[in-house]
C-alpha cells in the first residue's frame, strides 16, 4: 500500500508554516536593531588598527530618513607610517534626503606621533 500524497492544501500550508515561522525569526532582531539604533549616535567597530573600521548610524533630517553605512580599508600602504585608506559612505533611505549622497574617497594618511591625519589624496 502506498502512502497519502500530500495535497495542494497541505502543500501551502507547510510554506505558509516556513514563512511565519522565518517572520517570527527575522523581524525581532531587525526591529530591535533600528531601536537600537534610535536610541545611539552609531555603532563603530575597528579592526586590527585604527584605519580599517566600519560604522552605522541612523540618518537624519529634521525626522528619521534611512540607515548610513560608512567603511574605512586600506588599499595601499606606502611604509609603516604613510597608507592610502578608501572610504566607502552608503545610504540605505526609506525616504528622500537631500544631504545624503553616496560616496567613495582614497586620501592618503600619514601617523603623526600616535594619530592618524589625511595629507591628501593618493597618487
Amino acid at each position: 500500500m502506498k502512502p497519502d500524497q500530500p495535497n495542494r492544501q497541505q502543500d501551502l500550508a507547510w510554506y505558509l508554516s516556513l514563512v511565519v515561522l522565518v517572520l517570527f525569526v527575522v523581524v525581532p532582531p531587525v526591529l530591535f536593531g533600528l531601536f537600537y539604533l534610535s536610541q545611539v549616535p552609531d555603532i563603530t567597530w575597528e579592526r586590527d588598527d585604527q584605519l580599517t573600521f566600519d560604522r552605522i548610524w541612523l540618518h537624519r533630517d529634521r525626522r528619521p530618513a534611512g540607515i548610513g553605512y560608512q567603511s574605512r580599508r586600506v588599499v595601499e600602504q606606502y611604509s609603516d607610517t604613510a597608507v592610502c585608506v578608501e572610504n566607502k559612505l552608503r545610504f540605505l533611505l526609506w525616504r528622500q534626503s537631500s544631504t545624503a549622497q553616496p560616496a567613495t574617497t582614497t586620501q592618503k594618511m600619514v601617523r603623526v606621533g600616535k594619530r592618524w591625519q589625511v595629507q591628501g589624496d593618493c597618487p
